[in-house]
């Protein structure tokens, strides 16, 4: 983190942190992203994500209020407010946790952070125990990266991202 990181570059890092479970320093870079530049849209979606992982759902919900002004009439994030919300008002409904992240991915796809997304629909993928609506948004965004690549990442990183979940699929394709 030494030098003059981008923007980018530090929201990248800050997801990879999160993903990890490396929370307590995602949270300092995702922080000094917001520094160099507060309304940076993918280092707010990821703030908004570290709260939610915390279990809080109002600040998550509060953290996403500057992009209501990109994002306001944008179906995707009227979803993850209102789920928000309700969660604010109903904490033990975990079909709502899951409809939430699931609005999150979409949000992702929409923004073309299509690796961002994958991983949440991995994830909700296995925890649903296989449901087949979730395989084939996997299926199809693979596709979609595949063509079109993931805002914000290196044509390399696409490529190896590529290359793990080609054998992720593969391996879920042998327990099936």
């Amino acid at each position: 983190m030494e030098g003059l990181a981008s923007s980018t570059e530090l929201a990248d890092l800050a997801e990879s942190l999160r993903q990890q479970g490396r929370y307590t320093e995602a949270w300092k870079v995702v922080e000094r992203c917001l520094e160099q530049s507060p309304r940076h849209p993918r280092a707010i979606l990821i703030r908004s994500r570290l709260l939610f992982q915390e279990g809080k759902p109002l600040q998550a919900l509060e953290s996403l209020r500057p992009l209501e002004s990109v994002l306001g009439a944008d179906d995707a994030f009227k979803t993850i407010a209102t789920s928000l919300e309700k969660l604010c008002r109903e904490r033990d409904a975990q079909t709502d946790l899951a409809f939430v992240t699931e609005s999150m991915a979409g949000l992702f796809v929409q923004q073309g952070y299509l690796l961002e997304a994958l991983g949440i629909y991995r994830r909700l993928f296995l925890a649903s125990g296989g449901e087949k609506q979730l395989w084939e948004k996997i299926l199809f965004l693979r596709e979609r990266l595949a063509r079109e690549g993931s805002r914000d990442a290196p044509t390399q990183r696409v490529k190896q991202e590529l290359e793990l979940l080609d054998r992720w699929i593969q391996g879920q394709q042998k327990e099936a």
